[in-house]
């Protein structure tokens, strides 16, 4: 409850600002709120099993790649290590039956996965934007039912690419993420 009022507080900050922009008082809350270091957030895919995966570890990437037969396929985007005054965590999951990583910051959508979908909680893979802030980007959600896989991009042709031909229902935006860089 005190993470929303903060993150409400601080995004009607941002919108009176972008209003109201004033130079001073813009690059002030600009250097409080968007500066924070940001990490790579890695992106691997694994035909054998129909599944792409997302870590922002690089000994994580490497086993998945070395023993688990993914292909890596570079960076998502960049997202933030840890939390900041407003960011809201990226969880990720995991279903063993259908091998299927699941990434999402919704509480509940995580509780209900884990509870009555056969997925296993894996922790948080980093910290992510509710809503479009600092020069962010929107991280496409899909689902293909048929390969029974979770796949987001920030690329908006790669979106529309993956439902109009490879079998993808589009999902919406499941977070705002930093470009790739």
């Amino acid at each position: 409850m005190k993470f929303a009022l903060a993150a409400a507080f601080i995004s009607a900050v941002v919108s009176a600002v972008q209003a109201h922009p004033e130079p001073a008082v813009a690059a002030s809350l600009q250097r409080r709120t968007c500066w924070y270091p940001t990490t790579a957030l890695l992106r691997a895919y694994n035909p054998s099993i129909t599944d792409h995966f997302y870590t922002t570890n690089a000994n994580e990437m490497q086993t998945a790649i070395t023993v688990l037969g993914y292909h890596q396929e570079g960076n998502a985007a960049q997202i933030h290590p840890e939390q900041t005054p407003i960011t809201i965590p990226l969880y990720r999951l995991y279903n063993p039956t259908v091998f299927d990583h699941f990434y999402t910051t919704s509480a509940s959508e995580r509780d209900n996965a884990a509870a009555s979908l056969g997925y296993v909680e894996e922790g948080i893979t980093g910290y992510v934007y509710e809503t479009p802030l600092c020069g962010t980007v929107p991280l496409y959600r899909m689902y293909s039912a048929g390969a029974t896989d979770h796949f987001y991009t920030t690329n908006a042709e790669e979106k529309d690419n993956a439902v109009n031909n490879l079998g993808y229902t589009y999902e919406g935006i499941a977070a705002y993420v930093n470009p790739q860089a």
